[in-house]
C-alpha cells in the first residue's frame, strides 16, 4: 500500500503492551518528516471511563487502596506543581486537552480530522483501550502495527513501575500485587487482548498488519526501523536514528491529555523515555527480566499465561 498515493494522511497505529519501548518509539516517530503523533488519546478514554470516574468499581478493595495512594500522591507539593504545570502547557499549547475531554466519540472525531501539511499520522495506543471499543476507530485510511515484548521482561517491568511511580509516595516490592491492586487494567490479560486484537485487524481492516517485538527495535533498529517504514510507505532517512533529546519536543508536538502526555511523562512511566535521543540496545538477552526485581507468583503466573499468545505473535513478527 503506497500510502503517498492516498489525498489524506495515513493513520498508522502502534497497538502495545506496556513497557515494550513503545515511548521510546513515539519519540523517534516525532522527527520523521510530515507526522503527527497521538499519545494514547484511546488509553486516555478508558482511564475516564475506569480509574477517573468514581463510580467505577466503588466496592473493589483494589481501586480503594489504589485511590487512596494517588490521593496522597496528589496532595503532595511536587505533584501539585506538576498538575499547576499541565494546566500552563494546555493554555500554551495547541496539541494537549486537559484529561476531562477525551472521551470515545470526540477522539474518533478529532482522528478523522485531516491535519495541515501532514501525510502521516502515528497513534501510539494500548490495546486494552479499545479493545470494546472498535467502533470509535476513525473511518479513514489507517495501517496497524503491533509492538510486543517478551512477557518475562514486561511484567517484572510493568510492576516496578507501579511500586516507584513516583519519588514521593513509595510502596514496597511484596507489597503489590499487580491484578489485585491494579483492578482497572488488566494486567494477566493484556497479551490476550493485544492478540485478539491483532487477529480482528488482520481479519477485517488491514490483512497487512505489522509486528515489531520491542527487544528487535532497540536492538537492530537500523535494520527494523527501514524495514517497517517501507512497509507502511513511510520515505526512511538514516538520520530517524537519532534526535533531539530535549523533552520539550513531546511536550509542545504529542497529541493527547494534558494528563498522559505532561504529567505522565514526568513521573517513572517514561520520563526517562521522552528524554531519550536514540534507541539503546538492550543489556539482557531477550526473555531476561532484571534480576533485582523479584519473580513472584503472579508475575509467574502472567507470564505463563502471556506467553502462548506472545510466541505467536513472534513468530509472525518484521525481521
Amino acid at each position: 500500500m503506497d500510502s503517498q498515493n492516498s489525498s489524506k494522511p495515513l493513520r498508522v497505529f502502534s497497538w502495545i503492551v506496556p513497557r515494550s519501548n513503545s515511548t521510546v518509539f513515539t519519540k523517534c516517530m516525532s522527527f520523521v518528516d510530515d507526522t503527527e503523533v497521538w499519545m494514547e488519546p484511546y488509553m486516555a478514554c478508558y482511564m475516564n471511563e475506569t480509574f477517573y470516574n468514581p463510580e467505577w468499581g466503588v466496592d473493589m478493595p483494589g481501586m480503594i487502596k489504589l485511590r487512596a495512594f494517588m490521593k496522597e500522591l496528589t496532595e503532595k507539593e511536587e505533584f501539585l506543581e506538576l498538575k499547576k504545570q499541565e494546566v500552563e502547557k494546555v493554555s500554551k499549547y495547541e496539541n494537549v486537552w486537559l484529561q476531562d475531554q477525551f472521551r470515545y466519540p470526540w477522539v474518533k472525531k478529532q482522528l478523522e480530522v485531516n491535519p495541515k501539511d501532514k501525510k502521516f499520522v502515528f497513534i501510539k495506543d494500548q490495546a486494552i483501550a479499545i479493545n470494546d471499543h472498535l467502533q470509535y476507530l476513525p473511518d479513514v485510511p489507517t495501517r496497524h502495527t503491533f509492538l510486543i515484548r517478551h512477557p518475562q521482561e514486561v511484567y517484572p517491568s510493568f510492576k516496578n513501575l507501579r511500586v516507584n511511580y513516583h519519588d514521593s509516595v513509595k510502596v514496597s516490592w511484596d507489597e503489590i500485587h499487580l491484578g489485585e491492586d491494579m483492578p482497572q487494567f488488566p494486567s494477566k490479560e493484556m497479551y490476550r487482548i493485544q492478540y485478539n486484537l491483532w487477529k480482528h485487524v488482520k481479519e477485517n481492516i488491514d490483512p497487512e498488519a505489522i509486528i515489531i517485538d520491542g527487544f528487535d527495535l532497540t536492538s537492530r533498529p537500523e535494520v527494523i526501523l527501514p524495514k517497517l517504514f517501507k512497509k507502511l510507505g513511510i520515505p526512511y532517512k538514516d538520520s530517524y536514528l537519532q534526535w533531539e533529546s530535549d523533552p520539550e519536543v513531546v511536550y509542545s508536538s504529542w497529541k493527547g491529555s494534558s494528563d498522559i502526555v505532561f504529567t505522565s511523562s514526568k513521573t517513572a512511566t517514561s520520563s526517562r523515555a521522552v528524554e531519550c535521543s536514540q534507541f539503546d540496545p538492550p543489556k539482557k538477552p531477550r526473555g531476561t527480566s532484571n534480576p533485582a526485581l523479584k519473580m513472584t507468583d503472579e508475575l509467574k503466573e502472567y507470564v505463563s499465561h502471556s506467553m502462548p499468545y506472545y510466541e505467536e505473535m513472534y513468530a509472525n513478527r518484521l525481521t
